[in-house]
Order: structure tokens, then sequence, then C-alpha cells
């Protein structure tokens, strides 16, 4: 496959995406998203029905289709795509799920080697020392062993995120902020990801739940962006 140019976008809406959560339907603008930007989209109005961050998380890190639009990313039209070539193109995502998306028969660090198993290609002791690495970077060496019933939610964030960024993906979709209202972005983990936006090309977009304007001014005083989507219609709208 052939990689990105620095100029050419990582994400590309060509026409914009419509999409549903629940009784809702959202539209996301035309957007591109080049190398190194990091973006947050954010629902405009009152807090939705349903979190419509999980559903565009998911069609924006190749797992869902939109109802409407066009998915773009490293140039390919994604839900166009036969399943081998989208799973391969998944080597080169990363994604955090909410507090969720882990796999209870598996531990921390099992959890964390998972992408490196599918998409590392690389030989059993260098995926050892990746995952360890890891493990250190955001402070999970204590828990490793354990599964992640067996930890808060705050911590299986951060075993998502590690998870996420543990290939060093090019792109990566965030469900919502994790622990982000509890200490501001001062966490092992939220460090752990500013580093990466400060010294890597990897771009990223984070999909809030709600408005949220402490995180929105944080996120932008860090050097990332800010767009609004707009929810088309809601419930009293539809008529049968």
């Amino acid at each position: 496959m052939t990689a990105t140019s620095s100029s050419s976008p990582v994400l590309y809406l060509p026409d914009g995406i419509a999409f549903d959560a629940g009784p809702d339907r959202f539209s996301v603008s035309p957007v591109k998203v080049p190398p190194t930007k990091w973006i947050a989209l954010v629902p405009d109005g009152p807090e939705p029905v349903v979190d419509p961050s999980a559903p565009l998380s998911r069609i924006l890190s190749t797992m869902q289709e939109p109802h409407d639009g066009t998915v773009e990313l490293f140039g390919r039209h994604v839900y166009r795509l036969d399943y081998g070539t989208r799973q391969r193109l998944r080597a080169r995502i990363g994604f955090v799920h909410g507090y969720g998306g882990l796999l209870s028969s598996r531990s921390i660090e099992e959890n964390i080697s998972l992408p490196v198993s599918v998409h590392g290609h690389l030989k059993v002791d260098e995926e050892a020392d990746l995952v360890r690495a890891t493990v250190r970077s955001f402070g999970l060496e204590k828990v490793a062993s354990l599964r992640p019933h067996e930890v808060d939610g705050g911590t299986r964030w951060h075993v998502c995120l590690a998870r996420s960024l543990v290939l060093r993906p090019e792109w990566l979709v965030m469900e919502g902020i994790g622990t982000w209202e509890m200490d501001r972005g001062r966490s092992t983990a939220w460090k752990a990801l500013m580093e990466r936006r400060h010294t890597s090309t990897m771009a990223a977009v984070i999909c809030l739940p709600r408005q949220n304007p402490g995180f929105e001014t944080w996120f932008e005083k860090n050097g990332g962006g800010v767009i609004r989507y707009e929810r088309i219609y809601k419930p009293s709208d539809r008529r049968y």
C-alpha cells in the first residue's frame, strides 16, 4: 500500500457524512485532516438523546458505514474496500473505546499485545519488548497481570489508549475523552498521548459525546482544532 504523502489528508470527508445515534441523525460537514493534525468533533446544540461519539468514532475507524457520505482514509474510500484490504488498513489505525473494548479472558498486558500479534509482523522477542515498553510508558506494570474486571474504569481506559498506540498508528480515533475530567490531562496516559501530539506525525480525532467547554479550551491550547457538527433531526421532528 502506498504511504500517504505529507500533503495528502489522512482523513477526508469530501461531501461530509450523515449518521444515526439512536433516534437522532447527525451531519458532519466536509473535513480534511492532514498528517499531524488533531481535531475534536463536538455535537452542536442541546445534549443528544443518545451519545453520538460511539457511532461516529466507529465510522471514522472503518468499522461502521455512515448513513450517507464518503469516508476516505489514506486516499482510499474505505467502505468500498474488500474485507482483507480494510483489515490491512487497520494496521495503520488506533482506536480507543470509551471504557470497554477489552477482552475479559486476557490480562491487561495480553490486551495491549493484541494489535502487535495481529498486525505487528515482529519476532516473538521483539513483540514482547514492545509490549513491555508500552506497559511501562503508561505506568501499568502493577496491573499488567490482572484482568480488565479487576481494575477500575480509569485504568481500563488507560489500557485501551496504550493498546491503540502500541504500533504507533498514523491515524488515532478516540471515543470520548476518558479520564480527562478527573486529571485535566495530567495523568501518565494523557501525558503519553500529548507527547505523541508533539513528537509524531500521527493525526487524530476525538469524538465528544457532548459539548465540553473546559476540554475544548484545553485541547485548542495544546494545538488541536474543534469542529462542531449538527443534529439534523430529533425524535419530535419525525412523522409517523
